[in-house]
């Protein structure tokens, strides 16, 4: 499978993360959700490293930084953020507001990975990024404006978790870097966890959506998706590889509207439409890039 193969069909899965978030947060803590995701995740890859014996390399003294660093800004600390935002906005509005990753992409990219950003991308990434204020701009002082301004501030950590990866040695592979990611994930968020069960919001209902939320989000999206994710950015540039992920939210989008989660509005559609054409332009320089 080629890198852009395995970046669109994670770009498939990504795209459903809001609407499981949110139906999960419906009845479930935040924290207590993320935790459980988490867990579920690394029990994903319990097979894989029993048969690779990859045990004793999530502790090794060369990379223990990088896969910590993986673990708590990619599994714990945006995961509680994003669930937090989804009690007050839509699935929608999170994965559109969301794109605001392309600005910490850029920034990051250039600075510590030293990618080349020629005009062509830059002005891709910028119709991605201009859906996000589009619709930004006409939900300012709205009921939703809380949960929109956490999810905007919140993507720049699953870039910095993203250069941790890049920064990792080639005798780790994909499915070791996901397995890393969700077990110091879990890691982390143990103690949230433990205190949060003592919070006056605290609420743990089991219901069918409930627990398929949890199995999808533990099992695919923090097992399956993550292993795609990471062949396709240990192949390509990040910088690439996160414009074209983050045209997602036309997939959320049309699935919130078919399941009835929410009224499709004109300047949503407008912003989406800019953002998937500035995807499709990068996707076009990441061909041109693998080809040469």
């Amino acid at each position: 499978m080629s890198p852009l193969t395995s970046l669109w069909i994670s770009w498939l899965f990504t795209s459903t993360w809001p609407i499981a978030g949110q139906s999960g947060v419906n009845s479930i803590s935040p924290v207590l959700f993320a935790w459980i995701s988490a867990f579920l995740g690394a029990l994903y890859f319990v097979p894989w490293a029993y048969r690779n014996t990859a045990w004793k390399k999530f502790a090794r003294r060369d990379i223990i930084i990088n896969l910590a660093g993986l673990g708590l800004f990619g599994s714990a600390l945006p995961v509680v953020l994003f669930f937090f935002a989804l009690q007050y906005t839509t699935p929608a509005n999170a994965a559109i507001l969301a794109q605001s990753e392309i600005v910490y992409s850029i920034i990051l990219s250039t600075l510590v990975l030293r990618e080349r950003l020629g005009a062509a991308q830059l002005t891709g990434t910028l119709m991605v990024l201009s859906g996000t204020i589009l619709v930004a701009f006409n939900e300012r002082f709205s009921p939703r404006w809380t949960g929109d301004l956490i999810v905007i501030c919140t993507p720049w950590m699953y870039q910095v978790s993203h250069i941790y990866a890049k920064k990792l040695p080639a005798d780790c592979p994909p499915e070791f870097i996901a397995a890393a990611r969700t077990f110091y994930g879990t890691l982390f968020l143990t103690p949230l966890m433990l205190f949060s069960l003592f919070s006056p919001g605290f609420k743990f209902f089991i219901t069918p959506g409930s627990v398929s939320a949890m199995l999808y989000w533990g099992l695919i999206l923090a097992g399956f998706n993550n292993v795609l994710w990471y062949k396709a950015i240990r192949n390509m540039e990040l910088s690439k590889a996160s414009a074209i992920i983050l045209s997602y939210p036309a997939m959320t989008t049309f699935l919130s509207w078919v399941l009835g989660r929410e009224t499709l509005h004109g300047y949503q559609l407008a912003g989406l439409s800019i953002s998937m054409a500035g995807a499709y332009w990068v996707t076009m320089l990441a061909k041109s890039s693998a080809k040469k």
